[in-house]
């Protein structure tokens, strides 16, 4: 009697447990983990600010977190994807105040009043140069993170102006040629001020960019 053939199965070994049916079954661990990971991130986020994104080492971010070095590296494999893992969750916060913004400011007054935010958080910070918006902006490691979080910034920008003046993004250009002048009149000063810092005079320097972007913008949206 001969033997029937057995085949292999490809993929993941034979009682592996996935993902989300290891969320169902193990929720203790799941919420363990979540956490562990929330608080690598601020830890890493107050070690950016304070120390710099460049002198900021994994171990220092693993001993912040009272955690192992290789618990860090099993929830993110490099410190450029702590950056971009920041950077995601700002973003996320922006899509949320944007979105609630929508029926009582014009995306003029929302931009300049996040670039005031922001602007009021550098002054405020001991060292400018340490956040992690400007090494974002500034790094050569963080490059691909900054041209995601700049997308994603525009895009955000672009849907306001567009749900703002009744433009179609599909067929329009105007609301991602509006955004990019926004985003850009906000980000000049910011950029100078951190490589010249003068204190007291950002929040008029943003404000006077500001005026003079919402100007050319509206031009634009006219035309």
């Amino acid at each position: 009697m001969s033997k029937r053939p057995t085949t292999k199965k490809s993929g993941s070994a034979v009682g592996a447990v996935s993902q989300p049916d290891a969320e169902i079954r193990y929720p203790r661990r799941t919420e363990r983990r979540r956490k562990t990971r929330a608080k690598l991130l601020e830890v890493a986020a107050g070690l950016f600010s304070t120390e710099g994104y460049g002198p900021t080492t994994m171990q220092a971010i693993a001993d912040g977190a009272d955690v192992h070095v290789t618990t860090l590296f099993t929830h993110f494999k490099s410190k450029s994807e702590l950056a971009r893992s920041l950077a995601a969750g700002e973003l996320d916060d922006l899509r949320a105040r944007a979105f609630q913004s929508r029926e009582t400011q014009s995306v003029f007054a929302f931009v300049t009043s996040e670039t005031l935010a922001l602007a009021e958080m550098l002054e405020a910070s001991p060292k400018p140069a340490h956040t992690l918006w400007y090494a974002l902006a500034t790094d050569d490691e963080l490059a691909f993170a900054w041209s995601e979080y700049d997308r994603e910034r525009k895009s955000v920008i672009a849907d306001y102006v567009a749900a703002e003046f009744g433009l179609d993004r599909q067929k329009e250009l105007r609301p991602d040629i509006v955004a990019g002048l926004l985003l850009a009149s906000a980000v000049l000063p910011l950029q100078r001020w951190v490589e010249n810092p003068r204190r007291g005079k950002l929040a008029a320097e943003v404000k006077e960019a500001m005026r003079m972007g919402e100007a050319a913008a509206r031009t634009l949206l006219e035309a």
